[in-house]
């Protein structure tokens, strides 16, 4: 038995030594270049987590390489791709935190903003996805104005705004619905307040006009009408609340 027992544990470690050595191989045959060469043709193949791999050995095995951070921010992109979205904001907090000054900063700002963006579900639901990305493209717009990411940035959170408001005004309309007016002008308020440039502005006025004349504040209702027609003269809710003051009068 003693026999057996040492035969077996000179086989394994002959394999352990065999596989340090084919590692060992292995390792001086790669290079920074190459290990990143092998990750964008296996992204271009469209194997992200394969690529995303490929790109972290590169800062596992060559950490003070000039390619390592160019394999950090292509991980994350690759994650990003392979819809592997907290792998991405994993690594892209990595990088932020160890190259605060670098200048793949903003793209590493974009690229995390854009995670939270690909998260958002429908209206309806939890709206803090849509608040957290609204927040991440804003703080690159302001920190970084002459971006490159800038136009998009905007464009992103406008859209960001109408689903937000989208959500505050359904919860409103219910409200309202419910007969209980005093909260749904709450709503439509913050909808003015929170997401004015969004496309629900008017009609959160002429649903605040609506609402007020059911409490019976006449003066209230007045004041937003004017509020409306001077923000949204030509709007088709404009056209409607002054139908509704003229009946209400």
């Amino acid at each position: 038995m003693y026999m057996n027992c040492k035969k077996i544990f000179l086989i394994t470690m002959m394999g352990l030594l065999s596989s340090c050595a084919h590692q060992k191989d292995d390792f001086n045959n790669r290079s920074p270049e190459s290990i990143y060469k092998e990750g964008m043709k296996l992204l271009k193949s469209e194997s992200f987590t394969d690529a995303a791999s490929e790109f972290k050995d590169i800062e596992m095995l060559f950490p003070y390489s000039a390619k390592a951070v160019d394999g950090q921010i292509m991980a994350a992109y690759a994650y990003y791709k392979a819809k592997s979205y907290s792998d991405a904001l994993r690594e892209l907090d990595v990088f932020e935190k160890y190259h605060p000054a670098h200048e793949y900063i903003p793209y590493a700002m974009y690229l995390c903003a854009m995670c939270l963006f690909m998260q958002i579900g429908a209206i309806g639901r939890d709206s803090k996805m849509a608040m957290d990305a609204k927040v991440a493209f804003t703080k690159l717009v302001n920190r970084f104005p002459e971006s490159k990411y800038r136009d998009d940035c905007i464009k992103k959170v406008l859209l960001l705004d109408n689903l937000l408001a989208a959500h505050e005004m359904s919860i409103a309309r219910f409200y309202q619905k419910n007969k209980s007016a005093l909260s749904a002008i709450g709503r439509y308020n913050h909808v003015l307040i929170a997401y004015p440039n969004s496309s629900y502005a008017a009609e959160a006025h002429f649903r605040i006009i609506e609402c007020c004349f059911v409490l019976g504040l006449i003066d209230e209702a007045q004041s937003a009408f004017a509020s409306l027609k001077e923000k949204f003269e030509k709007d088709v809710w404009c056209a409607k609340a002054e139908k509704l003051i003229e009946s209400n009068k």
